[in-house]
């Protein structure tokens, strides 16, 4: 492509273009470029994959997305023994990775085919579980879920979901996400994958144990409460999870954990619960709207069911109180 000649079609045309002679090139040095390309779902980010005959190229284009994160997560999980994708080869640059394919199983697909849906939860709270064991000191590579992060994501719910809030209720809402972040209890803390849900995990069940979970999209990974991965897998925004199946899935943990202290636990449970409810109903609404993605609309009500029942913990009383009073 000469891109010094007059363009004569869109921007957007021309960025996709230009996209695409960036992946030829990763594809040639790698010695790829005559392998068929076979495109996958797109979701909610910017990151697109493309099955190859071996492997799976990662298009993560930058500044929206960083390969760097990427591989940086996934060594410390890897360290551990978690089951993830290896990876080939990399442009962090230009936002290219080859990685390992771990088949076409996600959980969903798995539990609509029969299997079962207490061995597959049961080997990913076993997961997490090891993967607490065994990274409960940060080796400071890791950025903590800090109170401006905490801030900033629940924020999103005031910028895009569709309900006018005066600027004093937005005030308000700052304060009381402020004090119980401040006021939230002293649980062990790890590397938290963030986004441990029904289609980011993958059965392998040619494997054994815990290593037929499979993990992907660990990208935006921090260091924070134990809680918060167990509460994105169990308070799932996308597929429905009963709640006696969720307690049935955390005594599985606290079997783990007989020293946990369960009062603390159930207290961050509800508050990260509520935080990333909250922030969700943000986001599923932005996809919505600025992404022309309204399909993610589906999931609000689920959202609010969790949301609601997280506040009804004690610890969360002033937020509750607020919810009610803005959002009737």
């Amino acid at each position: 492509m000469n891109v010094s000649s007059p363009l004569k079609v869109g921007t957007t045309d021309f960025l996709e273009e230009e996209r695409l002679s960036q992946r030829y090139s990763f594809l040639e040095r790698e010695g790829l470029e005559k392998e068929l390309l076979i495109p996958l779902p797109c979701d909610a980010s910017k990151r697109r994959y493309f099955r190859l005959s071996n492997c799976l190229l990662m298009d993560a284009p930058p500044p929206y997305e960083d390969t760097r994160r990427f591989h940086l997560i996934a060594q410390h999980l890897q360290s551990v023994g978690l089951t993830i994708p290896n990876i080939f080869a990399a442009d962090h640059d230009r936002g290219f990775l080859l990685i390992e394919d771990l088949g076409e199983l996600p959980y969903r697909r798995a539990i609509e085919k029969g299997f079962s849906e207490e061995l597959l939860y049961g080997e990913t709270i076993k997961s997490l579980a090891h993967l607490h064991s065994n990274m409960a000191h940060n080796t400071e590579s890791i950025a903590s879920y800090d109170l401006e992060l905490f801030i900033d994501r629940a924020c999103l719910f005031f910028e895009w979901y569709d309900h006018f809030l005066p600027v004093e209720a937005k005030n308000e809402f700052i304060e009381l996400w402020t004090e119980v972040y401040n006021n939230q209890a002293q649980i062990p803390q790890s590397l938290i994958m963030r986004d441990v849900m029904v289609d980011n995990l993958l059965w392998l069940p040619d494997r054994k144990g815990m290593n037929r979970c499979g993990f992907i999209d660990f990208q935006d990974g921090l260091w924070g409460p134990i809680s918060y991965d167990l509460v994105s897998l169990l308070e799932d925004a996308r597929r429905d999870i009963q709640p006696h199946f969720a307690q049935k899935m955390l005594n599985v943990y606290f079997g783990i954990f007989p020293k946990l202290s369960q009062e603390d636990f159930w207290k961050s449970y509800a508050l990260w619960g509520a935080q990333r409810s909250t922030r969700i109903l943000g986001v599923f609404s932005r996809l919505a709207k600025r992404d022309g993605k309204p399909n993610y609309l589906a999931h609000i009500p689920r959202i609010w069911g969790y949301l609601k029942s997280d506040l009804e913990h004690p610890s969360l009383r002033s937020l509750k109180t607020w919810f009610k009073k803005v959002m009737p």
